[in-house]
């Protein structure tokens, strides 16, 4: 164990949420988004309160003043004691943790494809159920090409398309109206798709060369561009957080839907997580070495660019005092449109500026990969649809723009 592990250590990347054991006390238990961990560790609620200090920046002595003020003193030997315990647990970073990493990247990369993680959830996994299920969220948008079979009207074929990532069953409709639009009208002959990394990894951009199994299909990964990009940039900068994609949803719901509109088209993709921009008055200086080279790699191919973005989250279960009131959700959605303006008019600064500008409250979810999508796209997307859903006590909106 090195000096820095111990002196300042980092937690890794964990979801708590709290529970209660089978002798009634309560507990923490720890679930590892990128799946190295294996199964949820459980700790004690005095032990989580020390993991949760750990950021890589407190020595022991912070960490043991930050518990201080909050009445949970502990002494420097259990403190340092618990830290040991946690590196060796593969809980901090530290060697137990790299191994377990190369370890999962390893199977990782070694696997055919990337496996479904939403099938039989957010989706059906019997292929025949899906295909009824997107066809009928389909059949149900009406637009002038599905009643008389005449090609689409409009500018072009669509180059920007933003589609949301929550779950089908909510999400359902808007969808729909996404990617009708594009089946109505694309020619693409690469499709781009950014998606939120809900992990929220150091690095701004993350691939894969991966490919995407689905129920209905693989879609391929366009590998020998992934490669051009990392020979580009760096396998670290590239690739050092690729196991954000393993249980990723917001790019799987997107592949899905292209899988199904394209039909018998096998037409590949590059998958690009992106993580928060949002903390960034303006995040060009930070996305400019990746989308400049991407922008370079494609070059002269018929590109279309995804968006999986939702928007604003709000109640308790994202961290507000209540739930939000029936004005409130309307104002929501005002803000939402107003919002959206920006995409419609192609502007990517003020889209960031306005989707952050009061960030703590609505926790727009998709901001990063809207603003990528536009920076690359050049170009705007109509608002299509826009919904919300709520179950009373918390609410998550979405829509759908193409252009």
């Amino acid at each position: 164990m090195t000096p820095a592990e111990l002196q300042r250590p980092r937690l890794v990347p964990l979801e708590p949420r709290p529970v209660v054991l089978d002798d009634g006390s309560r507990a923490v238990a720890l679930r590892d988004p990128l799946g190295i961990l294996g199964e949820e560790r459980v700790v004690t609620g005095p032990a989580w309160m020390v993991l949760a200090h750990c950021d890589g920046q407190r020595s022991l002595d912070d960490i043991q003043a930050a518990l201080r003020r909050r009445g949970a003193a502990a002494g420097r030997g259990v403190l340092e004691g618990l830290v040991r315990e946690a590196i060796d647990a593969g809980l901090l970073v530290g060697p137990a943790y790299a191994a377990l990493r190369r370890q999962a990247l390893h199977a990782w990369r070694s696997a055919p494809v990337r496996s479904t993680s939403c099938a039989g959830s957010a989706y059906p996994a019997d292929p025949a159920a899906l295909r009824r299920l997107l066809d009928g969220f389909l059949d149900r948008v009406e637009r002038p090409t599905r009643r008389t079979g005449s090609r689409r009207r409009g500018p072009g074929p669509v180059r920007l398309l933003v589609s949301p990532h929550i779950d089908y069953a909510r999400g359902g409709p808007t969808y729909a109206h996404a990617w009708s639009a594009l089946a109505e009208g694309c020619d693409a002959d690469l499709f781009v798709v950014f998606g939120t990394a809900h992990a929220t990894p150091d690095r701004p951009f993350t691939l894969t060369r991966q490919g995407f199994a689905t129920p209905l299909g693989t879609v391929s990964t366009d590998a020998r561009l992934v490669d051009r990009l990392v020979e580009a940039l760096g396998e670290d900068t590239l690739l050092g957080d690729e196991l954000c994609h393993k249980q990723e949803h917001s790019l799987e719901l997107q592949l899905v839907w292209l899988r199904h509109v394209l039909g018998g088209r096998d037409v590949p993709v590059v998958p690009v997580l992106c993580s928060s921009l949002s903390h960034l008055h303006d995040p060009a200086a930070a996305a400019a070495p990746f989308l400049d080279a991407l922008a370079r790699a494609v070059a002269g191919r018929k590109v279309c660019w995804v968006a999986g973005a939702d928007l604003a989250h709000v109640g308790p279960g994202f961290g507000d005092e209540r739930p939000p009131s029936p004005a409130g959700l309307a104002a929501l959605a005002r803000e939402d449109v107003r919002t959206m303006g920006f995409v419609a008019r192609g502007d990517a600064l003020g889209f960031h500026r306005d989707a952050v500008r009061d960030g703590a409250r609505r926790r727009l979810c998709g901001a990063a990969p809207i603003y990528a999508a536009l920076r690359m796209a050049g170009r705007g997307a109509r608002l299509l649809h826009h919904a919300q859903w709520s179950d009373g006590t918390d609410a998550v909106s979405f829509a759908a723009a193409a252009g």
